[in-house]
C-alpha cells in the first residue's frame, strides 16, 4: 500500500542528521560503547540465570531464587531492548553477518527471528497505527489499541485488565503465537506471513529447542516441575509486561494519530516520515537509567526516522529531528517522564474502551 504524497521533510532531515554526524565524526553504527553495553546486558543475563539455578542447589530459600528469576526476566527485556532491537533493524553493525548474528538473540528472548522482522521491522514500522496492518496493535481482540479497531463489550474494562494482558504477552509468545504462526502462516485473521526458508525453520526450531531448555528443562533438573514452572511464570510475565508497557507507551496514545487509508485501490495520502513523527511519541529523555535499559526505544520519534541507526546516537540528534518538526509544522510529541507517559497511555486505554458512538 503506498504513500502518495511527498513533502520533503524526510529528505531534509536526513540530510541534516546526516551532515551532523560528518561534522561531529560520529558513527551510525559499530559504536564501542554499544559493544560494552551489549557484554553488560549478556552478562546479567547470564549471572541472573546461573544465580537463579544455584540458589536451588545450594538450597537458599526460594524467595532468592524468585528475586533472581525476576533479574533475569529484566535481562532478558534488555537483551530485547537494546542488543537484539538494533541487530535486527541492522543497525548495530555494518557487517551484515554481526547484524544477523546477534539479531537472534531474539530468540532468548523467546520471539522468532523470523516472525519479528516481519511482524516489527515491516509491518510496524511501515504501517504505524494503521489498524489491521500494524500487527503491534493487535492483542487477539483483548485490548483495543486503536479507535479504528473493532470495539467490544469487554473493552470497557480494558484500562483495568491491560496489565494482565501485558503481562501474559511473554507466555502467549511462547507457547502459543509462535507455534501458530508457524504452522497456520498467519497471526489471527488479517495478518498472513511469507513462507518460511529451510533456514527459517531451522533456526526457529533451535531456538525453540533453547527456550525449552532454558526456562523449563534445567530448572526442572533443580527445582522440580513445579518450582521450574513457577519460575517460567515469574521470569515470562516479567519479560512480557516490561516490553509490552515499553512498546505499547509509543504509539498507544490519545495525542497520536490512528489514519485511515483512502481511495480505490487503497493508498495513504501523506509522506512516510510524516506519518511517522504523526503516530508517535517519545517520552523520558532526560531520565537515564531508562536512557540505558530501553535501548532507546524512548526516542521513538527518532528511531522510526532512522532504524538503520544505532540506539546510542538517538540523543544526539532528537535537536535536530525536533527543530525540523517544528519547521514542517509538525508535532514533535514527548512526555518529559515516563510516569506522564504511563498515565496518557492509560488514560488513552480508558477512552479507546469506550463504547463508539
Amino acid at each position: 500500500m503506498p504513500f502518495t504524497k511527498q513533502y520533503g521533510f524526510r529528505r531534509t532531515v536526513v540530510q541534516r542528521v546526516e551532515t551532523f554526524l560528518k561534522e561531529n565524526n560520529l558513527r551510525a553504527r559499530d559504536l564501542p560503547a554499544m559493544y560494552v553495553k551489549s557484554a553488560i546486558c549478556l552478562s546479567w543475563w547470564a549471572i541472573s540465570y546461573g544465580l537463579m539455578l544455584y540458589s536451588g542447589v545450594a538450597g537458599w530459600h526460594f524467595l532468592v531464587t524468585l528475586f533472581f528469576a525476576i533479574s533475569f526476566g529484566l535481562a532478558t527485556s534488555g537483551i530485547g531492548f537494546n542488543i537484539m532491537h538494533d541487530a535486527n533493524h541492522n543497525g548495530y553493525s555494518n557487517r551484515p553477518w554481526v547484524n544477523r548474528l546477534l539479531g537472534l538473540t531474539v530468540e532468548l528472548v523467546g520471539l522468532s527471528n523470523f516472525i519479528w522482522r516481519q511482524q516489527h521491522n515491516i509491518w510496524h514500522h511501515t504501517y504505524t497505527n494503521i489498524a489491521g496492518l500494524d500487527e503491534g496493535l493487535e492483542m487477539d481482540g483483548w485490548v483495543r489499541n486503536s479507535p479504528r479497531d473493532i470495539w467490544k463489550p469487554i473493552h470497557r474494562f480494558q484500562h483495568l485488565y491491560a496489565p494482565i494482558v501485558y503481562a501474559l504477552a511473554g507466555v502467549g509468545l511462547l507457547i502459543g503465537r509462535n507455534f501458530r504462526v508457524y504452522f497456520t502462516g498467519k497471526s489471527g485473521d488479517t495478518f498472513r506471513y511469507p513462507p518460511m526458508s529451510r533456514n527459517d525453520k531451522i533456526v526457529f526450531w533451535i531456538g525453540r529447542l533453547i527456550n525449552l531448555m532454558v526456562y523449563l528443562v534445567l530448572p526442572a533438573l533443580v527445582f522440580g516441575v513445579g518450582g521450574a514452572l513457577v519460575i517460567f511464570a515469574v521470569t515470562s510475565i516479567v519479560t512480557g509486561f516490561v516490553m509490552a508497557v515499553i512498546l505499547q507507551m509509543a504509539h498507544v496514545m490519545d495525542d497520536v494519530e490512528f489514519p485511515e487509508p483512502t481511495g480505490d485501490p487503497l493508498k495513504i495520502e501523506n509522506e512516510w516520515a510524516i506519518h511517522e513523527v504523526q503516530t508517535t511519541s517519545n517520552f523520558a529523555p532526560n531520565n537515564p537509567v531508562l536512557n540505558w535499559y530501553v535501548g532507546g526505544l524512548n526516542y521513538q520519534i527518532e528511531h522510526h526516522l532512522f532504524p538503520h541507526m544505532c540506539h546510542l546516537v538517538y540523543p544526539k540528534i532528537a535537536p535536530i529531528v525536533k527543530a525540523t518538526c517544528e519547521e514542517f509544522g509538525l508535532t514533535y510529541r514527548c512526555y518529559p517522564t515516563f510516569r506522564a507517559a504511563l498515565k496518557n497511555h492509560w488514560q488513552s486505554l480508558r477512552e479507546f474502551g469506550r463504547q463508539p458512538a
